[in-house]
């Protein structure tokens, strides 16, 4: 059944062939760096509302804000959208890949530092 999902998924991202394994490694790294840096301003935040006390917002538009400048930055350096990324995440197995776990982590690391 695995494999009927990934036709789905490469159905609605058709993938481009240039986005081979490690170019996706590439666009995930780089995925990551604009991330810790699209977040800072939010992270900052966060902290000066847990030092004055009161419970941590995050406004979920500035999130989509964030993710919004990162997909376009990702489409015009690699010409790849969100769709192929994560259908690409997909047909490479990248969640169970130990060559992508250290990227996986930076990912997950980043989003969580904003977010706790």
């Amino acid at each position: 059944q695995g494999g009927s999902g990934r036709a789905r998924i490469e159905e609605v991202a058709p993938l481009p062939e240039s986005l081979t394994r490690d170019r996706l490694k590439e666009v995930m790294t780089y995925n990551a760096v604009l991330l810790e840096k699209e977040l800072l301003p939010i992270k900052e935040a966060a902290a000066r509302q847990r030092q004055s006390g009161t419970q941590v917002q995050v406004d979920p538009r500035a999130l989509a804000a964030v993710q919004g400048r990162i997909s376009a930055q990702v489409h015009a350096k690699y010409g790849v959208t969100d769709e192929q990324v994560m259908a690409a995440v997909e047909k490479f197995g990248a969640r169970d890949d130990p060559g992508f776990k250290a990227i996986l982590q930076r990912i997950a690391q980043a989003l969580n530092g904003a977010l706790a």
